[in-house]
């Protein structure tokens, strides 16, 4: 028997996004200047310094794959998204199996792109920094293949906005609880790269629903 699928209506949440490091989404290098960076933070078209929608919403979903056993390693040992496209799974519910044809009903939540928020008296250049990194020579202890590295600095906010799809009432408050927790958990991860040397730790600030 086919199941009717409809729009009940839509859950928005919006907030502010706070680095509590310096943070790193690369982007493209166009041109290469002298004493400039070599791996830029990602810009839209216009010079504007944001957090791509689908770097928050992959980071949430691979989080709460990980918590909750849906991460799976293939024999060549490549990770895979969860692709079960069941019903039951929150994953697949949330944000849609791996492929396209596990579709069986329309993915919750839409992730926008979130913006970097400018106080009136700056610009773009005074929330960037280049941070130098390097490789020691284990046995000169001296450093080497020097790189520069471009971050959004500690401080920063950017302004997000979450839209969930609602079709089951009472199912559909259990994602958005659980996107939640995958907000929380990112919390205590990190966003972007090079995590693991300092990059990247953030918080979710001024939620409103």
């Amino acid at each position: 028997m086919d199941k009717e699928i409809t729009l009940k209506g839509k859950l928005i949440i919006t907030g502010k996004i706070e680095t509590e490091t310096g943070l790193h989404i690369g982007g493209t290098a166009e041109t290469l200047k002298i004493g400039g960076s070599d791996n830029p933070v990602i810009r839209d078209k216009n010079g504007r310094v944001f957090i791509p929608g689908s770097s928050l919403k992959g980071k949430i979903r691979s989080l709460l794959e990980v918590k909750d056993g849906k991460y799976k390693i293939t024999d060549k040992g490549e990770a895979q998204p969860c692709n079960c496209g069941e019903t039951d799974c929150h994953i697949c519910m949330l944000f849609g199996p791996h492929k396209s044809e596990k579709i069986k009903e329309p993915s919750r939540a839409i992730v926008r792109d979130a913006y970097l928020k400018l106080d009136e008296d700056k610009n773009y250049h005074e929330y960037l920094e280049i941070k130098p990194e390097n490789v020691i020579d284990r046995v000169k202890g001296t450093a080497q293949h020097p790189r520069f590295i471009e971050r959004v600095v500690k401080g920063s906010k950017f302004e997000y906005e979450v839209i969930f799809n609602i079709y089951d009432k009472e199912n559909d408050k259990k994602l958005i609880k659980k996107f939640i927790e995958g907000m929380k958990l990112l919390e205590d991860d990190y966003l972007g790269g090079s995590g693991s040397r300092g990059y990247g730790k953030i918080k979710f600030k001024e939620l409103k629903a």
